[in-house]
């Protein structure tokens, strides 16, 4: 029984992470095979794709053991005077489901770590007064010392932000104010449309300089790097509210939403 249910769960994530697996195939047979598809070419893409892909889902996944801390900070943070934190059950949805999980949320991340990487670039770039050019967003053969760490430090932002953001969505968190009895939720779109759109437009931008071609070639390659670390965190994501749904519910300490209004009706829902 345990065998089966073991196996059961592994196909579960080979069939949730299906569109990481499968761009990370295609990426490895055309960069091994075919031609340089992403920084690299040949029997090197093979470790070095592999490599990569392992390095970032775990740097975006690690910092999912921070998140009952995290759920404890957000409850100092919104449970003051007369606004609460309250649990809607009907708005609970912690499952896999292909649009959000596969696209909206994959994408997401993608466009919050391009804004951020592009507010550090222009930092480095007023900080050295020199002009950032392709070579320094670009991987480069080299290990780098600056580039190794400022990858982290972006991963682990975006892993946490996003963390809270989804954390608070799926559980149906929503921020009550009991004088106006006013429900909001807590970031639903702040982390969406603004970070895919200033996101990819800070790094095109960084291109200004190379034809419409090269950019998108990039831009392009820059996707196909990042999507299948993003696809395998949000799931794991989701897998890990699953379980430890009452620990950060208990941390947040959001009371069940008709018991907080008081089977009275919401005046209003609006997103913050």
């Amino acid at each position: 029984m345990v065998e089966l249910l073991r196996r059961k769960s592994i196909k579960e994530n080979i069939r949730e992470m299906g569109p990481a697996l499968v761009l990370l195939l295609v990426t490895l047979i055309i960069s091994t095979f075919i031609t340089e598809f992403t920084f690299s070419f040949g029997m090197k893409a093979l470790w070095k794709t592999l490599f990569r892909f392992l390095r970032l889902s775990l740097l975006l996944t690690l910092p999912l053991f921070l998140l009952p801390s995290l759920c404890t900070l957000l409850e100092g943070i919104f449970n003051r005077g007369t606004r609460y934190l309250i649990q809607l059950p009907e708005d609970r949805d912690p499952a896999i489901h292909p649009l959000k999980n596969w696209v909206i949320r994959p994408f997401q991340g993608i466009g919050l770590a391009m804004l951020l990487a592009t507010k550090l670039l222009t930092l480095l770039e007023f900080y050295t007064g020199s002009k950032i050019t392709v070579a320094t967003i670009l991987p480069q053969g080299a290990f780098n010392v600056g580039r190794f760490f400022s990858l982290i430090a972006i991963g682990v932002v975006v892993s946490l932000l996003l963390s809270c953001l989804w954390t608070l969505d799926d559980l149906g968190v929503r921020h009550y104010n009991r004088k106006t009895r006013e429900v909001r939720m807590i970031g639903k779109y702040i982390g969406l449309l603004l970070p895919i759109f200033f996101g990819f437009y800070g790094i095109i931008s960084l291109f200004e300089n190379n034809t419409q071609l090269i950019v998108a070639k990039y831009v392009a390659q820059m996707v196909v790097v990042l999507y299948p670390p993003f696809v395998v965190f949000n799931v794991l994501h989701s897998r890990y509210l699953k379980r430890r749904e009452e620990v950060l519910l208990g941390r947040l300490k959001a009371v069940s939403g008709g018991i907080m209004m008081r089977g009275k009706d919401l005046a209003s829902s609006s997103a913050v």
